[in-house]
């Protein structure tokens, strides 16, 4: 869009929440999809316009504007879509095709806000997340953070992701939170696969200590760029995990279009942790400026 397109792109925020609030007014009222869709569409296009400040007219050449036809198309109200947005039915799905002991080890699903109170967990520390959302954790170290946490945790049974993110995939998902087993502090790197068309294209990582972060081609070449947080480059002591990274991720991205697949390593060792759908919503900024078109001249890149 052009420098003068200033006031469009106030238009397009605006439109976007008023479209915002007639969306959630729809989805309240719990009409069918076919119409909800009608209407949030046009949400996302005026969003995606408020953020990016162009029209997602270019799926095939910008990242951005790939997510956008994932959001707004009937694939995330896919059955498997929705399947893998749930924790713990992640975590199956992710067995079931890699094996036992390849994900994180799940202590407990609590499934009502009774349950939050009555138990305890077996194992400290350990971390809790609601299944139907995304971005919340809370670390507890002893039965007494998990008792402070609980208020939290029951809050958590009352929201709707989709309420807070529009993302079709978490719409109506049952209510739960999962406590895992912490991941040893010697899996130092935890990181992401970009996966297209069942074929990993670039890997995301981030030291778990310096949060320093930077994505990589499946050569290793390092982009200098990074999505939604800022850049800051590291040097890894070994690669020896890429192999094997790279065929797991191959086999839990085969069945999908897109798919992100989130892990843990020690530089030899792997644990898989989520399949995320929509990184940063879909609308992620990228750093440095020109970081998209870096990052997604090598996501299209043809395969050697």
């Amino acid at each position: 869009m052009r420098p003068s397109s200033g006031v469009l792109v106030k238009v397009a925020g605006r439109l976007y929440g008023r479209l915002r609030r007639v969306s959630l007014a729809l989805y309240s009222r719990k009409v069918p999809s076919s119409i909800l869709n009608l209407v949030l569409y046009p949400t996302y296009l005026f969003q995606f316009v408020a953020v990016h400040h162009r029209l997602p007219i270019r799926p095939h050449r910008l990242f951005n504007d790939f997510l956008f036809q994932v959001k707004s198309g009937p694939e995330l109200e896919s059955p498997l879509r929705r399947l893998v947005s749930d924790k713990e039915y992640c975590k199956l799905y992710t067995e079931e095709r890699l094996g036992a002991g390849t994900t994180t080890p799940t202590i407990h699903v609590l499934r009502s806000e009774d349950e939050v109170e009555r138990y305890r967990p077996r194992k400290f520390p350990c971390v809790m997340k609601p299944t139907n959302s995304s971005g919340r954790m809370i670390i507890a170290r002893s039965e007494g953070d998990y008792v402070t946490a609980m208020s939290k945790m029951k809050n958590w049974f009352h929201e709707d992701y989709f309420v807070s993110e529009l993302e079709k995939n978490y719409a109506t998902l049952e209510r739960k939170v999962i406590i895992e087993e912490y991941i040893d502090d010697s899996f130092s790197l935890e990181g992401s696969v970009h996966c297209l068309m069942g074929e990993p294209k670039l890997v995301s990582l981030i030291d778990r200590y310096s949060k320093a972060r930077q994505t990589f081609d499946i050569d290793r070449t390092p982009l200098g760029v990074s999505l939604y947080y800022p850049l800051q480059e590291f040097e890894l002591a070994s690669w020896d995990f890429l192999p094997g990274l790279l065929s797991q991720s191959r086999i839990l991205s085969a069945e999908f279009t897109y798919i992100r697949v989130d892990f843990f390593t020690d530089t030899k060792r792997l644990l898989f942790g989520e399949l995320t759908n929509l990184p940063a919503g879909g609308i992620g900024r990228f750093y440095p400026a020109d970081g998209e078109k870096i990052f997604s001249e090598a996501f299209f890149r043809p395969a050697r």
